[in-house]
């Protein structure tokens, strides 16, 4: 089970820890940011033959105005266990 997946499982309740400070705000835009990666994951997987990780990290990087390294330190903290 991934962090994301954790979170997910959370549903309300992580608003709530978010809210109390036991978990820290940034995971809750990270979690926005992941979100709008599987959402192009998703897209790629439809409409190309390959899905490249990186071009869409500089895609979503771009969209949201946050550094590629940062995109890429959020994808490896969600996929992490």
């Amino acid at each position: 089970m991934t962090r994301y997946e954790i979170l997910l499982n959370l549903g309300e309740n992580f608003v709530k820890l978010v809210g109390k400070n036991l978990i820290p705000v940034h995971v809750l835009d990270w979690k926005v940011y992941y979100e709008a990666y599987l959402k192009e994951t998703e897209y790629h997987k439809k409409h190309f033959k390959k899905v490249r990780k990186t071009h869409m990290i500089q895609l979503i990087a771009e969209n949201y105005n946050i550094t590629e390294r940062t995109m890429f330190n959020v994808v490896s903290f969600m996929e992490g266990k």
